[in-house]
């Protein structure tokens, strides 16, 4: 009998495994180029963020809105450890080498060691600016996973939340949402 309890427990705890496994896969998903990207309806959405005092890489404390100049600025949420922001990385990169002059990148990095972030940095080469978020900040955003990518107007105001790995087709097709 214990040995019938055991099994049927553990199917289960499989079967509701596999379940959160298909949920993770399809979350985010975008059947083809043509389709919207479904973004996440994340608690920080049409909240206003620019008001905050942030810290750049060299300590130096600034106001995120004055890193707001753009009509859109793509708010990139990443940790040198993170798996997925290792390989979102290259297409953000190249990204910013391509975007239009109406649009800005900005990279948030949290919970590294200065080491680890500035090594994660140089081996992608990023040009575009990044910043620091702290623990608190992350949970004043309710940002809980990485990587996640904010799109944010000039004013500060957070038009969209997507939680997952982004790819440029991803990027692009969001974009085109605020045209």
């Amino acid at each position: 009998m214990k040995h019938i309890i055991t099994a049927i427990l553990l199917l289960i705890f499989l079967l509701l495994a596999g379940y959160s496994i298909y949920q993770v896969t399809q979350f985010n998903q975008t059947p083809d180029d043509n389709q919207p990207v479904e973004t996440h309806q994340h608690p920080i959405n049409n909240q206003n963020i620019g008001d905050v005092t942030i810290e750049n890489l060299k300590g130096e404390k600034l106001k995120l809105k004055t890193q707001l100049k753009h009509d859109i600025t793509v708010i990139n949420v990443w940790a040198s450890w993170c798996e997925p922001c290792n390989e979102e990385m290259p297409e953000l990169v190249k990204f910013d080498q391509e975007k239009p002059n109406h649009i800005g990148l900005l990279g948030m990095n949290v919970q590294d060691k200065p080491h680890k972030r500035d090594a994660f940095i140089q081996k992608y080469h990023a040009q575009y600016p990044m910043i620091m978020l702290d623990e608190k900040q992350m949970k004043q955003y309710k940002i809980y996973n990485i990587p996640t990518t904010l799109f944010v107007n000039k004013e500060g105001k957070v038009l969209k939340t997507y939680v997952g790995e982004l790819n440029s087709s991803k990027l692009n097709i969001i974009l085109k949402e605020f045209k």
